[in-house]
């Protein structure tokens, strides 16, 4: 156990070094995100439902649906069923709807809110780490974890990571401060940021024991039971019912996904699933950051140090225990999730730059020069990797708006994000409305692997359902990227004479799944009226969707 010094360091005034240092973070920010902020269309599928989730609350805002929100919502999934709204809290969306607000409803505003969000995490680090490890180390540290190979397209892309870590980031300094100087105000600042960080990403909560385990580490537990405190218990505690609440109304998959861990087929206890983590950290930070993490580690065990080295460790230990039991399950999700370790292992790696850990001015030195030049590569790479993409989505987009008659649009493929996203930003009195394939010709929630429900078996049944709902025009995509059989049953339904093709519409992309792929636009010659009462169902949410007429929606 530690004891708590005398001073607060992190009281410490800004002088004009700080505030260049923090001119130069940010400059380094603004150049890893800028030719990413226009790189065509969103490549990965999850970044448009998080675009769609902004623009849900940017219409909400609009139309202020005071009577009946929920049904307001159903409705708007039904008519734009883009939306992760029942995946993920609503805090990093209902920001987005702000930038939605000031820059429009493009893929640059949603990018714009990554990386205002990266500013954000940015200036906490920098405010928490110079005070205590110095200038040097909070200017390399910052610009080893931003610029980190492995995980660099997640970085630039519009998903909740950085946002979510940059929350974090911004809890510990509060959390530290309270620590060091308890009052009602900094009290209220962490409820603030705790809160914040849960309701902007659920897997943020394995920084609490992390933060609970510093305080009694350091001999300060006393201070979480101050009268000042419980402003952030009751600010957090409304967060955790919230999210408790939003799980057990929308989160059946996920809720089940996690019980099953628990379960007699459990894999929780195996070898393969405790070592992904280090495997794939090993894969995303690369051999030069690995080593130099590795050296700074080293440092770290035979010196003394500072107080908020223990906080470095909890950090660490909880990303890793939270990964391996939460994540550990799915092998490609896992080096995404590293990303929440990193920015203490990039603390680590700088270690030998600190002047209570290493005396030895040659060696700070020494370990200077190899860390800019190592922070200084990995940046330059970052700055020239091209980010991935995929366009074509909005140029059928823009030629569907242009058609008259649509009745509801039927999409079927990969990035049905993608094409409603811009659907909705050509459309701003929300006249159209697209059906999913993967929602009335067959229910899949996320993935094939949570199961699936089919509601057709031959393109009789299909031809039928599209007379049902009253849809005039599809969109698919020339290849089953998804590989579902209903799939290929409305591709050939769509030989039959009474569609006719509009155009095709090749897809750029530099993803190789993407490659050789375009969408095809056909008109339903014989389009029916839409049948009053229907219904989408949405068994993975023990729910469904009564569509009313035209998908509209109302206040």
């Amino acid at each position: 156990m530690q004891v708590l010094p005398k001073s607060d360091p992190l009281r410490q005034r800004f002088d004009i070094g700080d505030t260049l240092s923090l001119l130069l973070l940010w400059v380094a920010v603004v150049l890893l995100f800028w030719k990413t902020l226009y790189a065509g269309e969103f490549w990965w599928t999850d970044e448009s439902r998080h675009a769609m989730n902004g623009v849900f609350f940017f219409d909400l805002w609009q139309d202020m649906p005071l009577r009946a929100p929920y049904e307001y919502a159903l409705q708007y999934f039904a008519q734009y069923p883009a939306l992760a709204l029942n995946w993920y809290p609503p805090f990093f969306a209902v920001v987005e709807s702000a930038f939605f607000s000031v820059f429009g409803i493009r893929e640059f505003s949603a990018r714009l809110t990554v990386m205002g969000f990266t500013l954000l995490g940015v200036t906490a680090w920098y405010a928490w780490v110079r005070p205590i490890w110095g200038r040097a180390t909070a200017i390399l540290s910052c610009l080893l974890y931003l610029s980190a190979p492995g995980v660099l397209d997640w970085t630039r892309s519009v998903m909740l990571e950085v946002p979510a870590i940059a929350m974090i980031i911004v809890s510990i300094l509060a959390f530290d401060r309270y620590l060091n100087r308890p009052s009602l105000r900094s009290a209220g600042l962490v409820g603030l940021a705790l809160s914040s960080t849960l309701l902007l990403k659920q897997t943020t909560v394995f920084i609490l024991p992390a933060l609970l385990a510093y305080a009694i580490w350091t001999g300060r537990w006393r201070l979480l039971w101050r009268l000042e405190a419980l402003l952030a218990y009751a600010m957090v505690s409304i967060a955790i019912a919230f999210l408790a609440l939003h799980a057990l109304k929308f989160g059946s998959v996920p809720v089940n996904s996690f019980v099953s861990l628990f379960g007699s087929n459990s894999q929780l206890l195996s070898l393969a699933r405790w070592g992904q983590f280090w495997s794939a950290l090993w894969n995303v930070c690369e051999l030069p950051l690995s080593l130099a993490i590795f050296c700074g580690a080293a440092f770290r065990l035979v010196t003394k140090g500072t107080l908020q080295d223990s906080l470095i460790l909890f950090w660490l230990a909880a990303s890793y225990l939270f990964t391996s039991v939460v994540v550990g399950g799915g092998p490609g999700n896992v080096p995404r999730y590293t990303m929440y370790a990193l920015p203490a292992l990039a603390l680590l790696a700088c270690m030998p730059l600190s002047r209570p850990i290493t005396e030895n001015a040659n060696i700070r030195r020494i370990a200077f020069v190899l860390l800019i030049a190592l922070s200084g590569w990995n940046s330059y790479a970052a700055w020239t990797k091209p980010h991935p993409y995929v366009t074509g989505y909005k140029q059928a987009a823009e030629l569907v708006t242009r058609q008259e008659d649509t009745g509801l649009i039927l999409f079927a493929g990969k990035h049905d994000g993608n094409f409603i996203f811009n659907l909705r930003a050509l459309d701003p009195e929300k006249e159209k409305a697209v059906l999913r394939a993967d929602k009335i010709l067959v229910s899949m929630a996320v993935h094939k692997s949570f199961g699936m429900v089919s509601y057709v078996q031959s393109i009789d049944d299909v031809i039928q359902l599209i007379d049902r709902y009253g849809i005039g025009i599809i969109v698919i995509e020339s290849r089953d990227v998804v590989d579902l059989p209903e799939f290929k049953l409305l591709a050939k339904a769509l030989d039959d004479p009474r569609f006719q093709i509009i155009q095709e519409i090749p897809i750029s992309s530099n993803v190789p799944e993407f490659s050789d792929l375009a969408v095809r636009v056909y008109r339903y010659l014989e389009k029916k009226e839409q049948a009053s009462d229907l219904v989408i169902p949405l068994p993975h949410m023990g729910m469904e969707i009564k569509l009313k007429p035209r998908g509209s929606v109302s206040p």
